[in-house]
């Protein structure tokens, strides 16, 4: 389904979800939200004017650069942290777990890890180019490991619980991944 909200294109994709996810998506700036199935029209329109000021942000940065050939700078370090800043908190609240302290670093292996004995958590710097709902993955992923260090059922669980829709997003990320490396 497609909207128009505020004079932006919305494409509204309802899914068997929790929570909405909204994406901005390179180049262009195409934007999508994902919904619950039965959230009301008027909630996804309230949702994308609160996140106005974000499109726009993520719009024109897609304009200064070419994904593909402009390396990862302090804009998207600065990006990157007050997305972090702004998603941590919720999902600490949400979990009922908390981080020691947070950082960003240029991985190029891993999205993000967590020490679990100083509860410090560390995000990868590309994540900065990746759509919000993965950035939100990982933030909840490095988090859960403070309830659970291993990647076992337990952990999974946990996951299940507060993202149901993992899975799909971890396989964007991914195919994300991939495609930029070749």
């Amino acid at each position: 389904m497609r909207l128009e909200i505020d004079g932006i294109p919305v494409e509204v994709n309802r899914k068997q979800i929790k929570h909405m996810y909204l994406y901005v998506k390179p180049p262009k700036g195409e934007v999508t939200v994902s919904a619950p199935l039965r959230m009301p029209g008027r909630e996804i329109e309230r949702f994308v004017r609160e996140k106005k000021s974000w499109i726009e942000k993520r719009r024109e940065r897609y304009q200064t650069w070419e994904q593909a050939e402009c390396p990862l700078d302090e804009r998207d370090r600065a990006f990157l942290r007050e997305e972090i800043g702004r998603l941590l908190p919720k999902w600490e609240e949400r979990t009922g777990l908390h981080c020691s302290c947070w950082q960003i670093r240029d991985m190029k292996t891993r999205w993000g890890s967590c020490n679990t004995r100083t509860g410090k958590l560390w995000f990868a710097l590309m994540l900065a180019r990746q759509p919000e709902e993965c950035v939100e993955y990982v933030v909840l992923h490095e988090l859960a490991h403070l309830y659970e260090p291993s990647h076992n059922a337990r952990f999974w669980a946990f996951l299940d619980l507060h993202m149901p829709e993992w899975r799909e997003i971890r396989k964007k990320m991914r195919k994300n991944y991939e495609n930029k490396r070749g």
